[in-house]
């Protein structure tokens, strides 16, 4: 890290910390190509977008909470009603590195609303229901594309670690 100036920047710069999952925002990082019934592609990356807005916890309460603050939030929040988030594709524009996902587009690209993801409930048991999953990022319906390397690269390593959690 010592060579790497930017790297260190980001390391060394203080994060908030979030409210709640049910408040944060989550921005893939890689590339994939949409191909409509006529033929006409883009290039995109998902973005899941709290719909009720981004929100971290006021500067000094981070230090008053628990460990596991985060989870215990959610389920009271599920609880009480499901949690909402915005789909969103934030739109490739010429010159874009679409096979570099280390590379953030700017903030003006177009974004289109996908549509909306609702969560409705926790499972009972998260933590075995967590190492039960297998996402691989590469099985795509029709229509979608990988299209940077990584994420060939990704669908590979995941079913180790899915043998890992599971030994």
């Amino acid at each position: 890290m010592q060579h790497h100036a930017a790297a260190k920047a980001f390391l060394s710069a203080p994060k908030p910390a979030p409210e709640s999952f049910a408040s944060l925002p989550y921005y893939g990082v890689n590339s994939f190509k949409f191909t409509n019934a006529a033929g006409v592609a883009v290039y995109g990356r998902y973005q899941i977008l709290p719909a009720a807005g981004t929100i971290y916890l006021p500067v000094g309460q981070a230090e008053t909470v628990g460990p596991d603050y985060l989870r215990e939030e959610i389920r009271r929040r599920v609880a009480k009603g499901p949690v909402t988030f915005r789909l969103v594709l934030q739109i490739a524009k010429p010159g874009d590195r679409i096979e570099d996902p280390s590379v953030a587009w700017p903030d003006d690209r177009p974004a289109v609303e996908l549509g909306t993801l609702a969560i409705t409930s926790v499972a009972a048991d998260s933590e075995a229901a967590e190492r039960s999953l297998l996402f691989l990022p590469g099985a795509l319906p029709q229509g979608i594309e990988a299209a940077d390397p990584m994420i060939q690269d990704r669908t590979a390593a995941y079913p180790v670690s899915f043998r890992r959690r599971n030994q």
